[in-house]
């Protein structure tokens, strides 16, 4: 999992984390398990996922008064981690 947190420019920040979903992707050597990035400036949180070369990110962005939103989202992403650690 990748976070890259600035101020407020999602655009670019989105660019610098799928930079480093790739080279996280290179050093665990393996393509085909997902990556998962979070892109937040402290305030609105969204998230992304790399499998392979296809790249995906939610459409909305969470904000960080809605926790129960916000823990539900980041709980999912450490499950997935952990399904994926043990298959």
């Amino acid at each position: 999992m990748v976070v890259e947190a600035k101020q407020n420019n999602f655009i670019e920040e989105w660019a610098q984390c799928l930079a480093e979903l790739i080279a996280a992707q290179k050093m665990n050597q393996n393509e085909t398990k997902p990556v998962y990035g979070i892109v937040t400036d402290g305030e609105l949180w969204q998230l992304g996922r790399l499998v392979g070369d296809i790249f995906t990110k939610e459409k909305t962005r969470i904000a960080i008064t809605d926790l129960d939103k916000l823990f539900g989202a980041i709980a999912f992403l450490l499950a997935d981690f952990k399904r994926l650690e043990i298959s």
